[in-house]
């Protein structure tokens, strides 16, 4: 049953329930999706027959929580689709990539022959692009996925459907986090009437009430946070916590403002119009029981603000690096109690990625840091230290399958498409965001005096953390990687770059790089491509053309 809450005036005429579909769009038991006593359960289910039976009307979209509900949802679906017939060379074409890349044994690639999709964090950037464009090309009859499906798409769907106005720890999704997932169904150009459903299971007052509060406005975050300290009686402590780790954002604000002016004198006097400006304070103002709470902010702002400018290094350095000034001293602290200085010398991928692993001392300085730690702690399971981390950081780097790297950190005893999801999760998430983060910040907190450097060796320095983050272990291979050329591939082609360059080797730039790229035939894709791949020359001409903008 379908109830629409809020309708436009052409949609007017649908106001209302609507029953839809058939009594059983899923081939699942009526015990999962209703309780004892009639309760409704199993909303991700609910969520999935929605989305089966509105994907007659075109590519329909189901959000949930968390990757384990997404894969759940796709295999049911999956269960009630026959198999297109005959498969769309797109699909098989990303079939292909899928089998070279991950796995031949990745379950998404015998989802997509029935014309369902998954999206999610623990896919590479590439495979979510690539699924992306099969729903762009109307190849996808479902996708299911988790909410970072708004971030930034655009493709035709007809419906959107959640399972939640939660995140998966239970925090409520924000009113512009749900009208950008919401705005996916029948965007202009696309659909003329798109559909949007929200799982109410036991309390549908609840969502009813959400619906209406998330076309009012947007309530400042500043607010709410001084809102909560004032109902817990914390008001007059907020000097203290001000410190404390939800208000990280706040303090690289006030930093950020401090370097700008570089005058403590300014940053003072400017104190209150840049709070006006940038963090809700004028909605305190305004409000007839925030002028207390403004009041205390404001001195905090600016007793915070002293403290910076007793030690401006570490502001400069925050500014630079994206910590607050805090985790720069963690930083700093760190790096001094490692048993020897660090030179040039081990800012090379040997050092850094060969036997003696030296990241793993700074993955050890980068878990002091608190923007940092949180996404590590993400890679998850027991013991993953900063050595288990290194270790699964070289393995990539080196070229190791994600097949290979999920059987070796992360199987257990979990299924392998478990296994592989983490396995994407821990790189593609972690390392590749907070590892490269990190890594490019502690190179600029190292002591090492780069106006000494030549410019190859600043360059050398400069382009490890990109190795992180593309996943390849050469200067060339970073390059191929940088114009979207596939990852099984890449070590290749950057060899035969090298090769064929008749400039010195530190004039050859990402232009030059993307120009030989353009200039490759079938035929040199074809001698390039690693022969246990699944993908022909021509496959990988067709990728490389989809992932780097050349064709669409």
């Amino acid at each position: 049953r379908y109830k629409t809450l809020t309708t436009t005036p052409k949609t007017i005429h649908l106001e209302g329930d609507h029953l839809v579909g058939d009594v059983k769009p899923l081939m699942v038991p009526k015990s999962k999706v209703i309780g004892s006593g009639g309760a409704q359960k199993g909303l991700t289910l609910q969520t999935a027959a929605m989305a089966r039976v509105l994907s007659e009307r075109g590519t329909s979209i189901a959000v949930a929580n968390n990757t384990d509900w997404v894969w759940n949802m796709a295999r049911e679906v999956s269960k009630t689709l026959d198999e297109l017939s005959p498969i769309p060379a797109e699909i098989e074409l990303v079939q292909k990539f899928l089998k070279t890349e991950i796995s031949p044994n990745f379950e998404l690639i015998n989802m997509l022959s029935c014309g369902v999709g998954v999206h999610h964090s623990g896919l590479s950037d590439e495979v979510r692009s690539l699924v992306e464009w099969l729903a762009e090309e109307g190849k996808l009859r479902v996708l299911c996925a988790t909410t970072t499906i708004a971030q930034g798409i655009n493709f035709p769907v007809s419906s959107v459907f959640l399972t939640s106005n939660k995140y998966p720890y239970g925090k409520e999704m924000s009113p512009r986090d749900f009208w950008n997932l919401a705005g996916r169904a029948g965007r202009m150009g696309h659909d003329s009437v798109g559909v949007v459903g929200l799982a109410v299971g036991k309390e549908p007052d609840k969502i009813i009430e959400y619906v209406s509060r998330a076309t009012g406005e947007l309530i400042s975050r500043l607010v709410n946070m001084l809102d909560e300290l004032e109902k817990n009686g914390r008001l007059n402590e907020l000097e203290t916590v001000i410190q404390q780790e939800q208000w990280e954002d706040f303090r690289c604000y006030v930093a950020h403002l401090w370097n700008e002016k570089k005058n403590l004198d300014a940053v003072l006097a400017d104190t209150e119009q840049l709070l006006r400006n940038t963090y809700g304070y004028g909605i305190l103002k305004a409000s007839q029981d925030g002028e207390q709470k403004a009041r205390m902010l404001l001195d905090a702002t600016k007793n915070y603000a002293r403290r910076l400018a007793e030690n401006p290094g570490h502001v400069e350095l925050a500014d630079m690096t994206g910590f607050s000034p805090e985790g720069v001293g963690r930083a700093l602290a760190g790096i001094n109690q490692l048993e020897r200085k660090l030179t040039a010398s081990d800012w090379t991928p040997e050092s850094l990625f060969g036997e003696s692993a030296g990241i793993a001392d700074l993955y050890g300085i980068m878990f002091r840091i608190p923007q940092l730690k949180e996404s590590l702690q993400e890679i998850g399971g027991e013991g993953f230290d900063k050595r288990r981390i290194a270790e699964i950081t070289n393995a990539w780097v080196s070229g190791k399958s994600i097949q290979d790297i999920a059987r070796d950190y992360f199987r257990g005893d979990e299924n392998e498409t478990k296994a592989i999801t983490n396995a994407c999760r821990a790189i593609y998430r972690s390392l590749v965001n907070t590892g490269t983060w990190g890594l490019s910040a502690l190179s600029r907190l190292s002591g090492i005096d780069f106006d000494s450097l030549s410019e190859s060796e600043r360059r050398r320095i400069n382009v490890l953390p990109a190795m992180v983050y593309h996943g390849v272990k050469s200067e060339d291979a970073v390059l191929m990687r940088m114009n979207a050329a596939p990852r099984s591939i890449a070590e290749n082609l950057g060899k035969e770059f090298r090769s064929s360059i008749a400039r010195g080797a530190d004039t050859a730039g990402v232009h030059e790089a993307r120009e030989f790229l353009k200039s490759l035939g079938t035929g040199d894709w074809e001698r390039m491509r690693p022969r246990s791949s699944h993908l022909t020359g021509r496959d990988y001409k067709n990728i490389w053309e989809l992932l780097s903008g050349e064709r669409r």
